[in-house]
């Protein structure tokens, strides 16, 4: 467990990397905090949420940790929460992952509610390269469906991008709802406001991206389709071609003995026509109905 604690004078930031239950309890803080706010700051997988207490605020968010090539099916697995306690004389901060947006910050914050806000907006920095990534690999992943047919799509592939556009559209809507009925002193409205257009214009973006995948697989089986109907047309027209030829062919592939025309002396050659003018009239007839 590694803790941090930095004095702005005005308030105090404590930072808790990475806690431990068993020492964790026996931690000092500069106020008392509620035993479930805790088990919630340390219980993984936790969705963002927002409390108001009459001594602090607690807060729940998710920063965005997942790998480019992560299969991801839960929310866990693409992001890692971090809690904040925040009243006029204190932020508390506990996170099990280490966020690089939580180290250097400046030293000239005036309130916790300044610091809350900055932070935020580093966090939420961590979605901007996945959805721009997503973004550009449903762009990929359209271009092979479209222009190559779909032959080298990888349906796995698809499948994960879209899980972790959906995740990641249902984490940032819920802060949303969190930051909603966040509140803070007057003169930090536009940075909070800043922060919900941040969240907004994200969930846009991810929106688009969780549309794209579902269009591009709509797409794909509609390709897929095409081509289990061209090989079924296929089938039909040589069905269709060889049917009476065969007709023939078992016709007068009988041993019967009465038949006249096994001893026609150009009976061989006239069966052949026959064929070949059945042929003929079958494939004028595709051509006219546009079926070849």
């Amino acid at each position: 467990m590694n803790e941090k604690i930095k004095d702005y004078g005005k308030f105090q930031w404590i930072d808790i990397e990475n806690p431990l239950e068993e020492s964790f309890r026996d931690l000092e803080f500069p106020f008392r905090l509620d035993t479930n706010f805790l088990e919630d700051s340390l219980k993984s997988g936790h969705l963002p949420k927002l409390e108001n207490t009459a001594a602090y605020t607690f807060m729940i968010l998710r920063a965005y940790t997942a790998s480019e090539d992560e299969k991801a099916i839960e929310v866990g697995q693409i992001s890692n929460k971090i809690a904040f306690f925040v009243n006029n004389e204190a932020l508390i901060t506990i996170h099990r992952a280490s966020f690089s947006f939580l180290n250097k910050l400046p030293d000239d914050f005036d309130s916790s509610e300044e610091l809350v806000l900055h932070i935020v907006n580093g966090l939420l920095q961590t979605f901007e390269n996945p959805i721009k990534t997503q973004s550009e690999r449903m762009d990929a992943l359209e271009q092979s469906i479209f222009l190559e047919g779909g032959d080298n799509l990888s349906i796995e592939k698809l499948y994960f991008e879209k899980s972790k556009a959906r995740l990641t559209k249902k984490l940032l809507i819920i802060m949303q709802s969190v930051f909603n009925h966040f509140k803070v002193n007057d003169s930090l409205n536009s940075n909070l406001q800043d922060i919900k257009d941040t969240l907004l214009d994200l969930t846009l973006r991810t929106e688009e991206v969780v549309d794209d995948a579902n269009a591009l697989l709509n797409s794909y089986m509609t390709f897929q389709a095409q081509k289990s109907n061209d090989v079924m047309r296929l089938l039909t027209v040589f069905s269709a071609f060889f049917l009476p030829l065969t007709f023939i062919a078992g016709v007068y592939g009988m041993n019967f003995e009465n038949m006249p025309e096994l001893r026609w002396d150009y009976g061989y050659f006239l069966s052949l026509w026959v064929m070949l003018i059945i042929a003929i009239g079958i494939f004028i007839w595709f051509k006219r109905k546009k079926i070849i």
